[in-house]
């Protein structure tokens, strides 16, 4: 049986690390029609968490103004759970979800689209327009929550979606194919790395610029293939 409350890190307003508070009282929230109750096992941490977290973003008019990832059009409400890398299993489901799925082991991609054509201008994500995976449970939508079959452990799991996403976004907006060359400023953080993998599963070339003493990673992640199979 499932809990009435849970454990959750709860982000009040905008500012430094005191504004995200430890509670073991807010609800297990509920799924609503089309969605999945996530046992969360393991989220990461980006730095969009961090930014929404200090209202970072600026405005058109005002760079420095307080401001979260939607600027003008903010989603986000107070008291918030962040938290959008979520990983873990499926322990309930609402109407129109079959009850197979309970037990699954899933990644969740944290998109909402918003709208069916192919324009991000309404895009949010889980985690910012929508209380995400700070916490012991998270409902989603079935159609985010991806079974996964790999041998990565949460953890790992867990620091895949932010990356990998704005990796395949720039990589598709690119167009690569098989056999070009793909120079790869800033390749040491998560989303460099990811497009390593990607450029290398496409059957691409990448190159990677990294800063002295970073090489060594660099050389491994490009020698490393990705072995991941989403469901």
């Amino acid at each position: 049986m499932l809990p009435k409350t849970m454990k959750a890190v709860v982000l009040t307003a905008h500012g430094g690390l005191d504004k995200l508070v430890y509670r073991d009282d807010v609800p297990v929230p509920s799924c609503a029609a089309g969605e999945v109750l996530i046992d969360v096992t393991a989220c990461g941490l980006n730095n969009t968490d961090v930014w929404v977290r200090q209202g970072a973003y600026g405005t058109d008019d005002d760079p420095q103004a307080v401001s979260t990832w939607r600027r003008g059009r903010s989603t986000l409400t107070f008291p918030h759970i962040q938290g959008a890398d979520i990983v873990g299993r499926v322990v309930a489901v609402s109407r129109g979800v079959s009850d197979a799925r309970i037990g699954e082991r899933v990644i969740v991609d944290a998109s909402i689209y918003n709208r069916d054509d192919d324009s991000l201008a309404d895009i949010d994500y889980i985690g910012h327009g929508r209380d995400g995976g700070y916490a012991e449970y998270t409902a989603v939508p079935a159609e985010n929550a991806h079974r996964v079959d790999c041998t990565y452990s949460d953890a790992e799991l867990a620091t895949f979606w932010c990356a990998y996403h704005t990796g395949e976004q720039m990589i598709e907006r690119a167009a690569v194919k098989h056999g070009e060359t793909v120079l790869i400023t800033g390749a040491s953080g998560g989303v460099g790395s990811a497009i390593i993998q990607l450029c290398r599963a496409r059957g691409a070339i990448p190159y990677a610029v990294v800063s002295k003493g970073k090489e060594g990673f660099r050389i491994g992640i490009m020698a490393a293939k990705p072995r991941i199979s989403f469901r």
